[in-house]
């Protein structure tokens, strides 16, 4: 599934890649939103995907959502040539956005790994590193990029020599942790097969009774394929509380364990108990026809033998 979901969106960006060679040679040949014809047609199948079906995290909808946006204004100022209306720094912006976005969960993920929530494989370490390293440069070259537009050209030039020197560095580190994640996943559909892997539960006790929760379990994350996760126990979670601030606030996006619920049953003091070894008598009684006679009268002692 992972092989299948990468090789299709390989074979998207190649024909992207292909549609704007073909625009930067020559402009006339091609409109800015033939280009995007591919992106178009992801972005929308992605958007539609978090919007009915719900089966992708609300973070990943924005993010395409966001994309979706950046290509809607750029061709509305390059092919419609309405640049008053739709400033190149908005642009920008929103792409800085999607950027930080990226940066941020690809930080958790990593950060999860250090705590012991994520249970990373060491191909999928190197690539979450790899990628947080390329989407912090994207970060640089297109702040760059937008504030090298109101500067003059002799600065201008020195500021894009910095973002040609930088920019393979981006691709290069970015496919470069593709590549570990695809070698992962490879060898692990030559070893099982393909098969979905388990889930275990356990048994939590709670007021009710025992029920069958999810413990550990496996998550599908955009390029780091099945990452395997186990809930934090409460030491853990403790521990992490009273750190730094910025700790304490990260903690909060990991879940933990939940502890077993106290059944309201155990522990209930007992009162008006009286032992069968006791010494004190115990008569028991009735009433025929209103009055009130004995019919047994016990004593229990205690006999030693």
């Amino acid at each position: 599934k992972f092989g299948v979901k990468t090789g299709v969106l390989c074979f998207i960006v190649f024909i992207f890649e292909v549609l704007l060679y073909i625009r930067l040679c020559n402009s006339s040949a091609i409109t800015l939103a033939q280009v995007y014809i591919p992106v178009w047609i992801l972005t929308v199948i992605y958007i539609l995907n978090g919007i009915v079906c719900k089966s992708q995290h609300l973070l990943q909808s924005l993010v395409w959502v966001l994309l979706f946006a950046v290509m809607l204004l750029s061709v509305i100022r390059v092919d419609y040539q309405l640049t008053g209306i739709v400033p190149a720094s908005f642009i920008i912006a929103l792409i800085i956005a999607i950027l930080v976005i990226v940066t941020g969960v690809l930080i958790y993920v990593v950060y999860g790994h250090q705590i012991g929530y994520f249970l990373l494989t060491e191909s999928q370490l190197t690539a979450g590193v790899l990628y947080s390293i390329s989407s912090m440069l994207a970060i640089v070259v297109v702040a760059i990029m937008g504030g090298a537009l109101h500067l003059p050209e002799i600065i201008q030039l020195d500021l894009f020599m910095i973002t040609i020197f930088l920019a393979p560095f981006v691709v290069a580190l970015a496919g470069l942790g593709a590549y570990f994640v695809t070698r992962d996943e490879f060898d692990r559909l030559l070893r099982y097969g393909g098969q979905s892997s388990n889930t275990p539960m356990r048994l939590r006790l709670e007021a009710n009774g025992w029920n069958s929760v999810v413990g550990n379990g496996v998550a599908q994350i955009p390029m780091f394929g099945d990452v395997k996760y186990k809930p934090l126990d409460s030491a853990m979670k403790e521990m992490l509380s009273i750190d730094l601030f910025w700790l304490c606030c990260c903690s909060h996006f990991y879940s933990a364990e939940v502890e077993d619920e106290v059944n309201p049953y155990y522990g209930r003091p007992i009162v008006d108990y009286q032992s069968p070894t006791s010494n004190t008598p115990m008569s028991a009684t009735t009433q025929w026809g209103g009055t009130e006679e004995a019919i047994a009268d016990i004593s229990l002692s205690h006999r030693h033998r």
